[in-house]
């Protein structure tokens, strides 16, 4: 069975200033390195180690990826599908810096909840698929005997998960920096559209959002 740990980032230099996302190359915050220390120090004791290792080509996954793996003698490959969403005009933003500036649009925006109206950004079908891509190259290219572990950014992530569960909504759910989200896919049985569909021994979700290490 493949296994796959994605976790977010450890806390940014813009996460700390509750900047909105952005594709500037902040590194990481005091705070984060600790983070991403503790993330180490717990997949250590559960003697997890991963036989590929890919990150968001922005400094503070990078960062991130090369705390959690300085135990591990695997090469850090980066892979631009998991970099962080494009929020156009708003990214690198405080949100009362956004309504200052962009009143009608926040008010189109906070309608909808959708950044396909905001200037610039990313669209909704892009970066689903963005997430389509990465998921693809999990049961395409990698074997059932390999462990994958990925940093990417929240808002990625929320389409990577969403393209694993198959869903076409995207969930809103909590993501912690350097929260832990596991899974187990039979990728031989992953494109089968017979009974196996229903077989829940093929598919599991192991952890959701396991920010247990940062107390």
């Amino acid at each position: 069975m493949l296994n796959l740990v994605l976790i977010r980032h450890a806390q940014s230099l813009a996460n700390a200033r509750r900047e909105w996302p952005s594709r500037e190359n902040h590194g990481l915050s005091d705070v984060g390195r600790r983070q991403a220390e503790l993330c180490s120090k717990r997949l250590e004791r559960e003697a997890y180690a991963p036989t590929h290792i890919y990150a968001s080509p922005l400094g503070r996954a990078i960062e991130t990826a090369s705390i959690a793996a300085s135990t591990w003698d695997v090469p850090i490959e980066q892979w631009d599908d998991l970099v962080e969403n494009d929020a156009g005009i708003f990214s690198g933003l405080t949100w009362s810096e956004i309504e200052s500036r962009y009143p009608e649009i926040v008010k189109e925006f906070t309608e909808s909840w959708r950044m396909d109206v905001v200037p610039h950004a990313e669209t909704h079908g892009q970066l689903k698929g963005r997430a389509r891509r990465v998921v693809d190259f999990l049961v395409s290219e990698c074997r059932n005997d390999h462990r994958v572990f990925m940093v990417t950014h929240g808002g990625s992530m929320r389409y990577i998960v969403g393209e694993l569960l198959g869903t076409d909504s995207l969930w809103s759910f909590e993501i912690r920096n350097t929260a832990i989200f596991e899974f187990t896919i039979d990728r031989d049985s992953w494109h089968l559209c017979d009974q196996s569909r229903a077989n829940n021994r093929l598919w599991r979700i192991n952890r959701f959002g396991d920010a247990a290490h940062l107390g």
